[in-house]
């Protein structure tokens, strides 16, 4: 278990740096040397592993201090058109509208000059375009940042592959050909004609499912039967997953358990053959992954050591993360590591529960029989659901509700699905006659899978949203990963403790309840009103969002983006968790980018009033915000109207001054709010636009405020002079997306800011919390 110890220091420094301001890395070969002189004098004390887990941690640090954070082509994002050459490096993926290219470049010309530099760009190519690995190309487009979206970071997910910048609105000629590594292009020539005799061999869907489940690539399903996939929580069949590698692997020992080979030879030669298999789909990151995962699995039930499982996949993690650290942050890599944490804890306890259970229910020929028909897509579905559920959660906050019986239905099959897919496969090469025979077979148990997934699809509620905060499932996680150790290494004090609470286990229980409601307490605690106000401008992108917390304890929220999980993570993160109202709720125009996120929070939060500027929109997420408002008062606002709360903060609409008509310009007519305590005010002046400004001042407006939010994300011209001279602001907050395409906050528009006065943005900082006491600013 030392691998455990020494993994769990490293990761521990990799997410330290990655989660903060990132040390210098001489600082932390500063700690490496202290690290290790202390590992040298506790050589042979009792604690030396923990010293050896402290110089693990100093090394992860160091290691990820290393990685970096953008590529020199970057310095080229937003700058306009301009035209690249490099290499293909990657397998194109081909999608219904584009081709996405991975492309490392040599050159880069940019109004008629061209200079060498290095990078990797993701080139958004069109359909057509017939580039392959190891091609080189000129691709003349857009290059621009990755986007941020609701539970999804695009920038995250391309920073694992070294790639900061997209090229879009793309023109590619290939210029030459076959470069590359011979063998990886050899690979995944015999992956696509694999595809192709698939593909020519059945109809759809069930020949993009069967690619999906062989090859790894889902692209030739269709996008409402993915969805039905994921709704019904079956989605880990479409691809390569461990989930195929574990049941490829369990053929292969079932095949040969009666022969006279030890049970060592038979795992290995299981791990041979998922290597072959690896090999032959392209051996792809996210594929490897699963292999690798999967293997460690039948390693240890070939030696029998239970003990043998959780240090082995510390020694992947350990492996993996060494060689590109951010795949710790990989969702694929997550779950697998986590399903097959899973079925190591928990398979083995829960099948000896439920052949207890049939052994009570049946007699033991019928118990017997139905634990072999059953065990595997009950007992493997739990075990990998228990640890990926929390995952599902938070990562795409949605859970299935037929995920079992699902399961139960579908995984009985998959073993044939797999093998018979494979066997079809390679005959083709030999007799297309018999591979279309076996083709047919397959057909039949894939046409079985999707039947069921779209049956279950349609049952309703078959998938619900759910929401959760990181909080709670880092909890769980902890737990989880604590409890794995403890179980491997089983020391005696947690032998002594177990043996103990066993024993008491009605004092056990109440302790725990009183250590939970302690716990609650102590959160309430943390959150209850301190007499000051609080302002948060929200990472909601490139939209409005402002959470007000009152002294007293009232919210306050101004619009929220377009992005749900964005919004209510936040919300959460800030509100008290036993809070579940909004006092006030301010949407200051009909525009979804602003609104887009309402719906979800009015599904979450009662609300005591709307204010709105009274402006229609003929959208249907309109018509959907409309529906969700429906049971509270909606007041339509104009200049004058205030709201005074029992605390002494004051709301006061200044703009508009007459309810604005559907072909009226929604930023001309945006709602302008100002919220004042004692003698500090906040101008809330969202997406108003110049004109709107200009408006504003014409009709006897006077915006002095003490923080002052820069209209339309300072856009080009979206701040009039005059009425940034009449708000004479000390504070200037700017909320705004680093990855948006049309470049803001525009050069110019900041350079009409007062350059000595602070300007918090968050783009740049993240979540913005300005707090007051009515005399004097705070911020973090």
């Amino acid at each position: 278990m030392r691998l455990v110890y020494l993994t769990l220091g490293w990761t521990a420094g990799v997410v330290l740096v990655e989660s903060t301001s990132r040390p210098l890395p001489f600082l932390w070969f500063i700690f490496l040397g202290v690290a290790i002189l202390g590992a040298w004098l506790n050589g042979r004390s009792s604690w030396r592993w923990l010293s050896f887990a402290i110089v693990a941690f100093t090394l992860g640090g160091l290691r990820a201090s290393y990685l970096p954070q953008t590529s020199p082509i970057a310095a080229y994002n937003n700058l306009g058109g301009l035209t690249i050459e490099g290499r293909v490096i990657a397998e194109p993926d081909v999608r219904d509208h584009i081709t996405l290219l991975r492309v490392r470049t040599d050159t880069l010309e940019r109004a008629g000059q061209v200079v060498r530099v290095r990078g990797d760009v993701l080139v958004r190519a069109p359909r057509t375009t017939d580039a392959e690995y190891g091609d080189t190309v000129r691709a003349t487009g857009r290059l621009v940042m990755p986007g941020e979206y609701d539970n999804f970071s695009y920038a995250d997910y391309l920073a694992r592959w070294n790639v900061y910048s997209i090229l879009r609105d793309t023109a590619v000629e290939v210029t030459a050909r076959d470069g590359g590594n011979p063998l990886y292009r050899w690979l995944l020539a015999q992956k696509q004609s694999a595809a192709h005799t698939i593909n020519t061999s059945m109809p759809e869907p069930m020949a993009g499912l069967l690619v999906g489940i062989l090859l790894g690539n889902e692209r030739g399903l269709s996008p409402a039967l993915q969805d039905d996939f994921a709704a019904t929580g079956a989605a880990h069949i479409v691809a390569i997953s461990g989930f195929n590698m574990v049941i490829l692997a369990g053929v292969i020992e079932r095949l040969l358990e009666n022969t006279p080979l030890p049970r060592l030879w038979v795992g290995i030669i299981s791990v041979l053959v998922i290597g072959v298999y690896t090999v032959f789909v392209g051996g792809d990151a996210a594929v490897t992954r699963a292999a690798v995962m999967s293997g460690v699995l039948v390693v240890g039930r070939a030696m029998n050591r239970n003990t043998y499982v959780p240090a082995s996949l510390a020694f992947v993690a350990l492996l993996m993360s060494a060689i590109n650290p951010r795949v710790l942050w990989s969702v694929s890599f997550q779950l697998s590591f986590f399903a097959t944490l899973g079925l190591a804890l928990f398979a083995d306890p829960l099948t000896r529960w439920f052949d207890a259970l049939l052994d009570r229910l049946f007699s033991r020929e019928v118990a017997t029989g139905l634990s072999n028909f059953l065990s595997e897509p009950i007992i493997v579905t739990i075990a990998a659901l228990i640890p990926t559920l929390p995952l599902t959660a938070l990562y795409f906050n949605r859970v299935s509700l037929v995920q079992l019986p699902v399961n139960l239905l579908i995984v009985p099959v998959q073993a044939a699905v797999l093998i018979s897919g494979i066997a079809a496969t390679l005959v083709h090469f030999v007799s297309p006659p018999l591979a279309q025979i076996i083709y047919w077979f397959d057909m039949a148990l894939l046409w079985w899978s999707v039947t069921v997934v779209r049956w279950f699809a349609d049952v309703p509620y078959a998938e619900v949203d759910f929401f959760m905060s990181s909080e709670p499932i880092n909890l769980f996680f902890t737990v989880l990963i604590i409890g794995a150790v403890l179980q491997a290494t089983q020391p005696e004090w947690a032998l002594r403790l177990w043996r103990f609470l066993s024993s008491r286990a009605v004092f056990s229980s109440v302790m725990f309840a009183s250590l939970v409601a302690v716990g609650l307490n102590l959160a309430v605690i943390a959150t209850l009103p301190d007499g000051r106000m609080h302002v948060y401008m929200l990472d909601v992108g490139h939209s409005n969002g402002v959470l007000v917390q009152t002294p007293r304890g009232a919210q306050i929220l101004i619009d929220g983006g377009r992005f749900p999980s964005r919004l209510l993570t936040q919300l959460g993160d800030r509100m008290p968790y036993n809070d579940r109202h909004i006092e006030l709720l301010v949407i200051t125009q009909p525009d979804e980018f602003q609104y887009g996120a309402l719906p979800a929070v009015l599904n979450r939060y009662s609300v005591g009033a709307v204010l709105t500027n009274g402006q229609p929109n003929l959208s249907d997420a309109y018509e959907e915000l409309q529906v969700a408002l429906a049971p509270y008062g909606v007041q339509t606002v104009t200049a004058g109207y205030t709201v005074e709360f029992a605390d002494g903060v004051l709301l006061e609409v200044l703009a508009p001054y007459e309810t604005p008509e559907l072909t009226d310009s929604m930023d001309a007519t945006a709602l302008v709010t100002r919220l004042s305590y004692r003698n500090v005010s906040f101008l809330f002046s969202g997406n108003v636009s110049g004109a709107g400004q200009a408006a504003m001042l014409e009709r006897g407006a006077y915006p002095l405020a003490t923080v002052m939010q820069i209209p339309q994300h300072g856009t080009v011209r979206s701040i009039h002079e005059e009425f940034m001279a009449q708000a004479q602001p000390q504070v200037y907050l700017l909320q705004s997306d680093r990855t948006n395409l049309r470049g803001d906050p525009n050069p110019d528009t900041l350079a009409l800011l007062d350059g000595d006065l602070p300007l918090l943005r968050t783009d740049e900082q993240g979540v913005v919390h300005v707090w007051t006491d009515g005399a004097r600013l705070w911020t973090r």
